[in-house]
């Protein structure tokens, strides 16, 4: 590097270079070093405050939401029990439905994977 500072007299350009691009390229201990990091407060973050027997289950109940409505929902189409038609059903709340499960599920899933699945199995 002093060569480069003698032939160009830019040291304070040739030092700020070359502060780039150590700061742009990681040693596999600065890798290491920061990965540690980085679990550490990621498993600080993950771990539950459970204070009470109330936290204890409002958590049970939200996990339950979402395997609560598949459940149901296939129990429903594999007649296990009766869903509600959809004649019957107001359209404000088959609207309503349908945002949530594309709240849950992703809107892929619902607006083009069911409707080709649907048109699959009626052989369309």
């Amino acid at each position: 590097m002093n060569f480069l500072v003698r032939l160009f007299g830019m040291n304070k350009v040739v030092e700020k270079g070359a502060d780039m691009i150590d700061e742009a390229i990681d040693t596999p201990q600065e890798r290491s070093e920061r990965d540690t990091a980085d679990l550490a407060k990621t498993r600080e973050m993950a771990l539950p405050s459970h204070g009470s027997w109330f936290d204890v289950l409002v958590d049970g109940f939200s996990r339950l939401v979402r395997p609560g409505v598949t459940l149901w929902l296939l129990g429903g189409f594999t007649g296990w029990w009766a869903l509600p038609k959809p004649g019957i059903v107001e359209p404000y709340w088959e609207n309503v439905f349908m945002i949530v499960l594309t709240f849950w599920f992703g809107g892929r899933a619902i607006l083009k994977d069911l409707p080709a699945a649907i048109r699959l199995m009626k052989g369309k």
